[in-house]
């Protein structure tokens, strides 16, 4: 499949329409997930998720078949996220209140159910809602340095390798960051600490 990805992003590159919307088919559950488990927002995830695009078109010309295109895609997508974040403490009034409804809440959990159907493993099917959401909260508790490297390399399946490479860290300290990263996400589920 990575080669797939490879070949659809050369035709792009050289102007195929076709090939684009195909990636774009591809690898838009996937960045909807990265950046719902990123905010929390379906929303706003979605509005990420489309910029993330936008901006992949455009830098087509600069992809090179000897990059992987995950690598490729997930570098813009980190890099985007970290220009909201910087957005979103600028400008507070971009930030959600924390009021929250009962709309909300439904919303909530189908784009939790929706992001869980997009996960390879485990199946959503696994897990009751409530778990999920337990996750979650779970997974924003933690340090931006150990949240990373669980999106990147256990959720979305990217090989440490390129984990290290898009973040810009040696292979052991993913390694290690992920170890302790678990380590938290098991005491906080354990302790209850993520609501």
């Amino acid at each position: 499949m990575p080669e797939e990805d490879r070949e659809l992003m050369l035709a792009a590159r050289a102007g195929s329409r076709e090939a684009f919307t195909a990636l774009v088919a591809r690898w838009e559950a996937r960045l909807l997930t990265f950046f719902f488990r990123q905010g929390g927002d379906r929303d706003l995830a979605e509005d990420c998720a489309q910029e993330v695009f936008v901006r992949l078109y455009k830098a087509r010309d600069r992809y090179t078949p000897e990059a992987s295109f995950a690598t490729f895609l997930f570098t813009i997508a980190r890099h985007y996220w970290i220009d909201v974040t910087r957005a979103r403490r600028v400008r507070p009034d971009l930030r959600r209140t924390g009021a929250r409804d009962a709309r909300d809440d439904a919303d909530g959990e189908e784009a939790v159910n929706r992001v869980a159907d997009a996960m390879p493993a485990p199946p959503a099917s696994a897990m009751h809602a409530d778990e999920l959401l337990q996750l979650r909260a779970a997974l924003a508790k933690l340090p931006d340095t150990l949240r990373d490297v669980v999106q990147l390399g256990v959720i979305e399946g990217l090989p440490y390798a390129e984990v290290a490479t898009l973040l810009s860290i040696p292979i052991g300290t993913v390694k290690s960051r992920v170890h302790a990263a678990v380590g938290a996400l098991r005491t906080l589920l354990a302790r209850g600490e993520t609501r």
